[in-house]
């Protein structure tokens, strides 16, 4: 089955959340506008152990402005991932992370057990025996709370993962989670409907969106847009089994490698967000239109870019910074603008940012660009368990290096 034959709904169906991980998202008037009455926000399992402010500042912000919290668990803050899988809780730790966060913040009462259960990085991806454990941990302390078993992800092990943590509970779930990005920009709708069959109760689609840019999908807010109307339009369709549907995310960064944001990063609106709008039935604000990745609308022809010339490709030295040289010619008619990312080697298909840079350089000078590396990135190289990252230029050319990282 095709998305094209789902006809959308004059009004929402299901309602609508936005999952994103920045507080400044929950004030933003312009997710206001949307009349969003629940938002998901993806935080450590032993959150509650430390003083963790950012999440503290989230989860009272959503409370002040009357929005449902939905918690999902995953991987401490930090903690590197690659190039090999965090380490899982045991259900003891867990229920004394998970006690101390209902005492410390006892109004959220809707919690996933794990992110993106069945993800290769995740370590609940080979364990889904202990995975089970731990969803039933929560379910025993808060039996009051809504909580989603698994959050699946919509890739090839996606059923027999579940056949496996199914044989594994003692009770049946009430709740399930899906991330149907595979269905939305493939024009699917094949993976969302296995999960409704192979499983009772309710499914929300915690997340779902748009994506505009990613190591694998290039630069296309059409085909973000598309795929938002045809995530809704999938929800609609099985309004009887799936109870919400969370929008992933407001806005990324410039030089982080996932961006699905229904705003740029300018802090401009895409074309997705009055798709949603639509959708919830509030006004669209005007002027809304496509863009290309250099910023100007989809049907206007872009001026010659202005190509910068490398002076020294990136290298790391012994304290984790990652540096490029990088020279505007003297010929440029305006400044030249380069950007430098830097993320992991792919692992069983995924990176991982590691932060970014990005200059506007005047024509007949040269600048440097630096990314220091996280603390956990470091520590690792010191390990020798990291010996490279990639190291990406954007400067009117695109072009990733291998970086070799000294001890």
């Amino acid at each position: 089955m095709t998305l094209g034959v789902l006809a959308p709904a004059a009004r929402a169906a299901v309602p609508v959340g936005l999952s994103d991980q920045h507080v400044e998202a929950l004030v933003d008037p312009r997710v206001s506008a949307l009349g969003l009455r629940s938002a998901r926000v993806v935080a450590a399992w032993d959150a509650a152990l430390a003083p963790s402010l950012e999440l503290d500042a989230w989860l009272r912000t959503a409370r002040s402005h009357g929005v449902d919290a939905y918690v999902t668990f995953g991987p401490p803050r930090g903690q590197d991932c690659q190039p090999g899988p965090c380490a899982l809780p045991g259900a003891a730790a867990l229920r004394a992370a998970f006690v101390a966060f209902r005492a410390r913040w006892p109004w959220v009462t809707a919690f996933g057990a794990w992110n993106e259960v069945n993800h290769p990085a995740q370590p609940t991806a080979n364990a889904p025996s202990a995975a089970a454990r731990l969803y039933e941990v929560l379910a025993d302390v808060c039996p009051g709370c809504r909580i989603a078993a698994a959050e699946l992800l919509d890739i090839d092990n996606m059923l027999p993962w579940l056949r496996r943590f199914r044989g594994a509970l003692t009770r049946e779930p009430a709740l399930w989670g899906l991330h149907n990005y595979g269905d939305v920009t493939r024009e699917r709708t094949e993976m969302t409907e296995a999960l409704l069959a192979a499983v009772p109760g309710e499914v929300w689609v915690t997340e779902t969106g748009g994506i505009v840019r990613t190591d694998r999908w290039p630069y296309d807010e059409e085909r973000a847009r598309l795929s938002v109307k045809r995530a809704l339009a999938l929800a609609d369709a099985h309004a009887d089994r799936i109870g919400r549907v969370f929008i992933y995310h407001w806005r990324a960064a410039p030089w982080e490698p996932w961006d699905s944001g229904l705003v740029r990063p300018d802090g401009t609106l895409r074309p997705s967000y009055a798709e949603l709008a639509r959708y919830l039935d509030v006004p669209v604000p005007p002027g809304i239109e496509a863009r290309g990745q250099d910023g100007l609308p989809v049907h206007v022809a872009p001026r010659r870019q202005v190509v910068a010339t490398l002076v020294r490709r990136p290298r790391a030295n012994r304290r984790g910074v990652v540096r490029a040289r990088v020279r505007c010619p003297v010929t440029a008619t305006r400044d030249c603008s380069v950007r430098l990312s830097v993320r992991t080697r792919p692992f069983r298909g995924r990176r991982t940012a590691l932060g970014g840079d990005v200059a506007q350089i005047r024509p007949g000078t040269t600048a440097t660009l630096s990314v220091r590396l996280p603390a956990t990135r470091r520590r690792l190289i010191r390990e020798g368990r990291t010996t490279q990252v990639e190291a990406r230029l954007d400067a009117g050319w695109r072009r990733t290096f291998v970086v070799r990282c000294p001890r």
